[in-house]
């Protein structure tokens, strides 16, 4: 349960610092959300006004995208994160769920769900409680639709956007969103790269969708073999770099580094981030695997 008092002033050097940037971190791209929990850190704290439609992206570089394998993650898969930023420990609370039992336009698909909280002492300045949803095919991931549900003090948003090729005939309230075919949402990008065999593959890139802009999706072993150490305990992973651009430009003040375990879920259990605003860490406190 999160403090819900009144979000009065903190008088400390590391409060004064976040009012100041505050501005900073509204204004700031969506861009950095290319990764799930960095979606939900992202939209969250950048605030960025949604579109009500999206022009076609121009076509991105050749992709180098390797058949998905059978997902190493099951039904009903439960992660829990917490993240510390601008020097603060555990002010960001994430909740990350899979789901592969729900029909989605008369096919099944995967349902995956971020949950996001911000927590007291960032709490005092951003109150967030916010939900994405993907959905996203079984077959190779590619985004068929992605929701964010946003609840930021006094702002409330609901946002669903379904990602066709081309025109088709949509539900109310559901805003069309045109994409290249085999684009995913970032939520689904997430879930994706725990596909890929890191052991042989070492460059994907894809297009993927933020909810606000398409972007054309790095990622680059960095790291093959290393040891990370988190709230849930000690595990061997592959590091990767990922990379976002936008008009073939690389967002050079974005660094994303994702740790990616080599157990059997490849469960990611660190992201280290590195944006012009601060820097901030999400590790893995809890998994709950699925069946």
């Amino acid at each position: 349960m999160f403090n819900t008092r009144s979000r009065t002033a903190i008088q400390t050097p590391i409060a004064s610092g976040l009012n100041s940037t505050r501005w900073k971190i509204r204004s700031v791209s969506a861009a950095i959300s290319t990764l799930a929990l960095v979606v939900a850190l992202a939209v969250s704290l950048a605030a960025a006004p949604q579109q009500k439609s999206a022009r076609k992206p121009a076509k991105p570089p050749a992709a180098n995208i390797p058949p998905a394998p059978t997902a190493p993650f099951h039904n009903a898969e439960s992660l829990a994160y917490s993240g510390a930023w601008l020097s603060l420990k555990d002010v960001v609370a994430v909740q990350l769920t899979a789901n592969d039992d729900r029909a989605f336009n008369a096919h099944p698909i995967w349902h995956f769900l971020a949950k996001l909280q911000t927590k007291n002492p960032l709490r005092y300045m951003l109150q967030v409680d916010d939900r994405f949803d993907s959905y996203s095919s079984h077959t190779d991931f590619s985004g068929e639709q992605f929701e964010m549900h946003l609840n930021e003090g006094s702002k409330v948003e609901n946002h669903i956007l379904r990602m066709t090729p081309g025109q088709a005939p949509l539900p109310a309230g559901v805003t069309q969103v045109q994409v290249l075919r085999g684009t995913r949402d970032a939520l689904g990008f997430l879930y994706y790269l725990r596909t890929v065999n890191w052991q042989q593959t070492t460059d994907v890139r894809a297009p993927v969708f933020d909810g606000r802009k398409v972007y054309d999706v790095r990622a680059t072993v960095v790291t093959p073999r290393g040891d990370v150490t988190v709230a849930a305990g000690k595990f061997t992973a592959t590091g990767l770099s990922i990379r976002p651009y936008i008009n073939g430009k690389e967002l050079a003040d974005t660094k994303i580094t994702l740790w990616i375990a080599q157990d059997a879920g490849h469960t990611p259990v660190l992201i280290e981030l590195a944006l012009p605003f601060g820097s901030g860490r999400i590790e893995l406190t809890q998994a709950t695997p699925g069946k």
